[in-house]
């Protein structure tokens, strides 16, 4: 689809809905597509059943995340700047409006949602309950050939909700290079870093297994620890990089997600960053990545907010594609 003819798109079918007008955010460098370069999104868009304020998102409004409010901004947030993949976690509006809207910007997607989702402890919640959530891969469907395409669970620890991930193999056109994109997401809380590192040990086992010779792979999700847990230790031990911690200059952002949470009554803050996108360094080289609002760009009830409709915010890598 031309330029320009997108660009209509976004103002007729969705900028009329953005109101007041989203968190600004610029590349570290300048940018420009090219038959070399790769631009990946990875983003936790907050599954809508999960957005409830009460006892929650406590310093939230009910109108920030309203359903027919929010779901624009989730849409225009993932193709406002043209990614040409997307990793998509805790999607839970697939069915119900992103599997028609965004074909109409040159998107083919795969959605592997989660057998046993969290949402369904929601599902009474008729307004927001809009089925299971899980991971949503996109891609450009000018720009690649898929080759083939795989969900797949982790392992489980025996608790209520299993985590997955979704793989596409793809063949980059310009550059004739087959790329492994995976997108995923980790269990949560502190206290299963355990869980989080086998789970880390079964991505690594699958490429191992499925792909043991590509150079090419792009794995983006949120992973629920920080650069010390040993899931992140276990994947840059594997070979795969960070490609915010390359770009700015060995040390990973100061958060991608930031939130006032209402635990046992009172009201917690939550500041931290968790969610990457790695790399396998014989094949990429990240040269620009979108830069990361300041707290005072977000504004003191942190997120969601009414200018972002998430709790994490986007991740952004333009990587270059090594020959």
């Amino acid at each position: 689809m031309a330029s320009s003819t997108m660009n209509n798109l976004m103002s007729n079918e969705i900028k009329q809905y953005i109101t007041p007008e989203s968190l600004k955010r610029d590349f570290d460098v300048s940018i420009s597509s090219s038959s070399t370069t790769i631009h990946v999104l990875q983003w936790n868009v907050l599954a809508q059943a999960l957005s409830y304020t009460k006892g929650n998102f406590v310093r939230v409004n009910d109108d920030v995340v309203d359903f027919e409010k929010r779901k624009w901004r989730i849409l225009e947030q993932i193709i406002v700047r043209r990614p040409d993949l997307c990793a998509l976690e805790e999607m839970d509006i697939f069915n119900c409006f992103l599997e028609n809207e965004l074909p109409k910007y040159g998107y083919t997607c795969f959605f592997v949602p989660k057998i046993n989702s969290k949402c369904f402890l929601f599902e009474a919640d008729t307004k927001n309950f809009k089925g299971a959530d899980g991971t949503l891969l996109c891609y450009k469907t000018d720009l690649f050939n898929e080759l083939s395409r795989n969900g797949e669970q982790l392992p489980d620890d025996g608790r209520r909700e299993t985590q997955i991930f979704a793989v596409l193999h793809l063949e980059h056109k310009p550059s004739s290079k087959k790329i492994v994109f995976i997108g995923t997401h980790f269990k949560s809380k502190k206290e299963f870093k355990t869980s989080r590192l086998h789970q880390a040990e079964a991505i690594i086992e699958y490429l191992k297994t499925k792909y043991p010779t590509s150079s090419h792979v792009i794995l983006a999700g949120d992973f629920n620890g920080d650069f010390a847990e040993p899931c992140y230790t276990e994947l840059v031990n594997f070979g795969l990089k960070s490609a915010y911690r390359i770009k700015m200059g060995d040390q990973e952002p100061s958060y991608t997600t930031w939130t006032y949470k209402g635990r046992d009554g009172t009201e917690r803050e939550q500041c931290k960053a968790i969610d990457y996108v790695f790399y396998s360094p014989k094949g990429f080289t990240p040269k620009a990545i979108l830069q990361l609002p300041s707290k005072d760009d977000i504004g003191p009830n942190a997120l969601p907010s009414i200018n972002y409709s998430s709790d994490h915010l986007a991740l952004e890598v333009v990587l270059n594609i090594e020959q």
